[in-house]
């Protein structure tokens, strides 16, 4: 299973609960958080961001533990977002805020190695991770328009290893082909955000078509095949679980 976009203490209790509700009955012996699990706010305009860096991180990092799989054989990959990345570009620098960005870097290091998670920084269009021995490719995304699906799809999607990409990002739950010959599908696996949460993002109208949900997938060696499936809600719906 694959979520994304939590964004730490702007996460949805309803949403996580029922993220974890769903993973302790699945038992999925794959486990892959897509990146912003942390907002970084603080961190926003060189340094100049609103709120308190602490709670976020804390509250981010929480998350990733609860979402350890319970099977000690379980593959868990850590991919990091671009509001991961700014820390990370920001540790590179001089003085107190590099410090302070060293610092909260340094802890999803530890906290990622502490729960035997493969971490993955943030690269861009770069950013690719399969799951072992299927046609899935992870990646947080990268574009951010009404298109960003179809786009991943045709960027990542090669007709032969990569046959299907789940990325987030841009908190749209969403499934588009490739317009190549090659074809491909991406899925957008949404965001675990409340709504209306995040101050900055209010002024944006793309914001409306925010959605939360994640995904789960399936794949048979025998067959060569696999299978992805979202599970998202509407604002003020229920969560339908398929257990």
């Amino acid at each position: 299973m694959a979520w994304c976009c939590s964004h730490a203490i702007h996460a949805d209790p309803e949403a996580m609960a029922a993220m974890l509700t769903f993973r302790e009955a699945w038992k999925p012996s794959f486990v892959a958080c897509l990146g912003d699990f942390i907002d970084m706010t603080a961190f926003m305009g060189n340094g100049t961001g609103e709120g308190d860096v602490t709670p976020d991180i804390e509250a981010g990092l929480m998350h990733l533990k609860q979402m350890m799989p319970k099977d000690s054989k379980a593959r868990y990959e850590v991919l990091l977002g671009n509001h991961e990345d700014r820390v990370d570009r920001m540790r590179k620098g001089e003085g107190v805020l590099a410090y302070a960005a060293h610092k909260a870097y340094e802890s999803i290091e530890e906290c990622c190695a502490k729960l035997r998670a493969r971490m993955h920084p943030y690269t861009g269009i770069w950013q690719k991770v399969m799951v072992e021995q299927s046609d899935i490719l992870l990646t947080h995304g990268t574009w951010y328009n009404q298109n960003a699906a179809a786009s991943m799809a045709g960027h990542y999607c090669n007709g032969t290893t990569v046959r299907k990409v789940l990325f987030g990002h841009t908190h749209k739950v969403a499934i588009a082909a490739a317009d190549t010959d090659h074809g491909g599908i991406a899925y957008n696996v949404g965001t675990l955000t409340a709504r209306g949460a995040m101050d900055y993002s209010k002024n944006r109208k793309s914001t409306a078509q925010w959605m939360q949900g994640w995904s789960y997938f399936e794949y048979c060696n025998e067959l060569g095949i696999s299978s992805v499936n979202l599970i998202t809600r509407a604002p003020n719906e229920q969560w339908r679980l398929p257990i």
